[in-house]
């Protein structure tokens, strides 16, 4: 059917396509279509007609009954039949005229050759998708080996430097022992126990094996064809090690954020209740409903609402003020601040609840000036990359990490977008951007549970900590999307339901946690070696 114009005039017979005249034009220059028949709308009947008077099936003998010519269509069995194989086979099928029942296989066969072209057009986009992944895959390979390759140089040149110095070193011994100088012989000692002490870092001849090849799922995204990792067995350690305790009197910390001084600010949504704390004490109390929070530069506490603009309560007063930054008609949920002072925010369309999903899933980049300058919105399939945009970090490069919440019962995932640059920012506003990788829960853990991420956050190393507060476990991913580690902090530390998660410029490790609905849900103090 014709998408320009409802005035349909002419009939295609080989494409059985209805034309309007502009089409039934270009139909006819078309080099691929210029032979085909053409008829107008109008002599549709007459030409069926015209075609089951010409169909002659007196010379089309039976291939059962000798003698006997196929005069009829069983459209039960679908196919032709003689008179002797109705009365001895089909008498009870669905029976039709021999014209008729062309027509219907006509039909049946221009049907399965559209199928078959579809599915051939959409093998070549799978190969063509399959063929650009490996590519990249090698082109990834590649990149590694040269990384591999120059720490190996520089291995080699360091141990040709150690052994040069060794060898003059060796040399000025033998000359000092041969000399029976003894004001060298005990100058040469006191330089000894310097120089016993390493100068040079030791060399590092260890190097992880090449990365396996992990199987992706089955819809054709970068992330889902599957990807390089690592395959060292030995799995980085990290040790925690709880430095203090403190309980507060809310049935859960939601949110929490390291302040500049020294202080923790804390919330949870549900309970109306924001708090500036030392683990002592209640510095301030504030009555309002924050679903995520954010440190300013100058330590300014940027607060999402869950509505279309940012709020803010300055650290030099208890005035609480809605700010320029807007996501208007949306309303906001995450909020992050990078380092280099973009203001980061999720947004979903204005209802009450998250579910179900009634219109765009976002997450908007602005500068510190309020101005949209990214909006992260479909992959680069026209997707919608976000459900619930919950909670949001950056590592020192600024890739952005997302916890996207996907359902009601909080199942969710971590995406990583990848990184932009300030030429890009204006050129891929409201454009499809580019999902760098999806991580869904490591498959030790998540063989008989699921993967719901409560809060995450970078360290100086760029490790992301993730917490999953139903099963009591913290991921710690590297920048590739890979699990390096995890501890179920239940058994291994003592801490029940590891909700919210953030650290300070010291490296200490703030933990706030839910509880089986009492009000003394407890914020944990944790110095971990390892980052």
């Amino acid at each position: 059917m014709c998408e320009e114009s409802n005035e349909i005039k002419w009939k295609c017979l080989q494409c059985d396509f209805l034309l309007c005249t502009k089409c039934q034009k270009l139909h006819k220059k078309v080099k691929t279509t210029n032979q085909h028949a053409i008829i107008d709308i109008e002599e549709i009947a007459s030409h069926q007609q015209h075609i089951k008077d010409k169909l002659d099936n007196s010379n089309i003998p039976c291939r059962i009954h000798s003698g006997q010519n196929f005069s009829l269509f069983c459209k039960s069995c679908k196919e032709v039949v003689c008179s002797l194989c109705f009365i001895q086979n089909h008498n009870k099928h669905n029976i039709t005229e021999f014209a008729e029942g062309y027509c219907l296989m006509v039909d049946t066969m221009k049907t399965v050759n559209s199928e078959k072209l579809e599915q051939n057009v959409g093998k070549n986009v799978l190969k063509e998708e399959i063929e650009n992944h490996t590519k990249k895959l090698l082109k990834e390979l590649d990149q590694r080996r040269e990384v591999v390759m120059k720490s190996v140089n520089d291995a080699e040149n360091i141990s040709q430097k150690i052994i040069k110095d060794l060898d003059l070193r060796k040399k000025h011994l033998s000359q000092v022992l041969n000399s029976n100088n003894v004001n060298q012989v005990f100058g040469i000692c006191s330089e000894d126990k310097i120089l016993i002490q390493p100068g040079v870092n030791p060399v590092n001849t260890i190097f992880k094996t090449w990365p396996k090849f992990v199987q992706g799922k089955e819809e054709v995204e970068d992330f889902y064809l599957g990807a390089l990792i690592e395959t060292d067995n030995d799995q980085n350690e990290f040790i925690f090690k709880e430095i203090k305790q403190y309980k507060t009197e809310q049935n859960l910390v939601e949110n929490l954020v390291s302040s500049p001084d020294g202080a923790l600010w804390i919330s949870d949504f549900y309970s109306h209740k924001l708090h500036k704390i030392k683990l002592t004490n209640v510095l301030l109390s504030f009555k309002i409903d924050i679903y995520s929070m954010a440190i300013l530069p100058y330590g300014n506490l940027l607060m999402s609402t869950m509505e279309s603009n940012l709020k803010i309560l300055s650290f030099r007063s208890t005035k609480i003020d809605t700010t320029k930054y807007s996501v208007n008609p949306l309303i906001t949920l995450a909020v992050h601040v990078t380092n280099d002072h973009k203001i980061i925010v999720g947004a979903r369309e204005n209802q009450t609840n998250s579910f179900p999903v009634n219109g765009p899933r976002q997450v908007i980049m602005m500068n510190i000036d309020g101005k949209k300058e990214i909006v992260y919105h479909k992959d680069n399939k026209g997707k919608p990359i976000f459900t619930v945009p919950y909670r949001i970090t950056t590592d020192n490069n600024n890739i952005i990490y997302v916890i996207d919440v996907l359902d009601e019962k909080d199942n969710g995932r971590i995406v990583a977008l990848d990184k932009t640059n300030g030429a890009r920012w204006i050129a891929a506003f409201n454009k499809t951007n580019k999902v760098k990788w999806v991580y869904g829960g490591n498959p030790d853990i998540t063989k008989e549970q699921t993967f719901k991420p409560k809060d995450l956050v970078a360290t100086k190393s760029d490790n992301i900590i993730v917490t999953d507060d139903d099963n009591h476990i913290i991921h710690i991913l590297n920048t590739s999307g890979q699990c390096i580690y995890y501890i179920n902090t239940k058994d291994q530390l003592g801490i029940v339901l590891p909700y919210s998660v953030d650290n300070d410029n010291r490296g200490t490790l703030y933990i706030g946690c839910n509880t089986y609905q009492t009000y003394d849900a407890k914020i944990y103090t944790i110095q971990v070696s390892g980052f």
